[in-house]
């Protein structure tokens, strides 16, 4: 490739593979963040990093305690790499959304809750309607960067996404996600008032910086939860065993064996949730077709049922 970076004046020896662990590493602040991103091993990442210090004959990154900071040289060689990077991806997007038809890859990601509640068991209606249309489901808790490509469309359940003022990007909102506590029916017998019973709560980053868990540590008089996690599911098979009450998702509690429905959520308190894309994908039949089929079954499975229960 031809020498963008005429301050390494072996940089010409790199291609663009070397530059993805570069930037892996620059951007995750060490070798196991690297390898978690790029689905590797950190003994690859490492091996990479250290044969590209060795052909530029430079130094790119501070070996330190607390992981992998950036040289000097580093610094100038990430921000003209990244700078790159972003002209690659904005060309690959850009010729996604060229073609015609719902064909193709789609990358979507989301929450576990979401993928395995909503998403994965009704796929099938999606795939046999566009049978050429190939869709990667990215589940987890950490956001996925559409920027980067590691997902072309994201749903997300936020107080607000972070790009939602973000030109570059638009964010849907779909409304507001009931949520409700429930209990074991047995932890219930006998007991007047459930508020004075023990509660299961989100970790305590999700607890403090979600809605969900400010109107908990209201409803609860600030007494701390027996149990603290950031899984769904078990939240779900403590609150069954007997252990406390819980706050779940509607959409997953009501259909769930063993619990009994307490009380709603606060229709202030409500999280949104928050569809998600890149400008640039608002013209992509494949990304239109998946965005309108995951607004549907939000519609469908999640906001008309709460909207009928509170008819009633």
């Amino acid at each position: 490739m031809e020498n963008q970076f005429p301050q390494l004046e072996n940089a010409s020896t790199l291609d663009w593979n070397d530059l993805k662990f570069f930037l892996a590493v620059a951007r995750g602040g060490g070798l196991t963040p690297a390898a978690q991103a790029l689905r590797t091993s950190a003994s690859t990442v490492s091996r990479h990093i250290d044969s590209m210090e060795t052909r530029l004959g430079a130094r790119l990154f501070l070996r330190q305690q607390r992981g992998y900071l950036l040289t000097d040289q580093g610094g100038a060689l990430f921000e003209q790499v990244a700078e790159v990077e972003r002209a690659m991806l904005a060309l690959e997007r850009s010729g996604s959304a060229i073609g015609d038809g719902a064909c193709g890859r789609v990358r979507f990601a989301t929450s576990e809750t979401l993928a395995h509640q909503l998403i994965a068991p009704n796929l099938v209606e999606l795939v046999r309607a566009h049978p050429q249309l190939q869709v990667e489901l990215i589940v987890g808790r950490n956001l996925a960067d559409l920027g980067r490509r590691e997902a072309d469309l994201a749903l997300r359940i936020v107080g607000s996404p972070e790009r939602e003022h973000d030109p570059d990007y638009i964010a849907h909102a779909l409304g507001g996600m009931p949520f409700a506590l429930y209990a074991a029916p047995a932890l219930l017998q006998g007991v007047d008032d459930w508020r004075k019973l023990p509660h299961i709560a989100w970790d305590a980053q999700w607890a403090t910086s979600r809605p969900v868990g400010q109107w908990l540590a209201r409803t609860f008089d600030g007494r701390e939860p027996i149990l603290r996690t950031n899984s769904i599911t078990a939240k779900y098979m403590a609150a069954r065993s007997g252990l406390g009450v819980v706050s779940l998702p509607c959409f997953f509690g009501d259909v769930q064996t063993g619990l009994q429905k307490l009380a709603p959520l606060g229709i202030d308190f409500l999280p949104q949730l928050w569809l998600v894309y890149h400008r640039d994908l608002k013209a992509s039949r494949r990304v239109q077709v998946v965005r309108e089929f995951v607004e549907r079954l939000v519609q469908q499975h999640i906001l008309a049922p709460a909207a009928g229960q509170a008819a009633q």
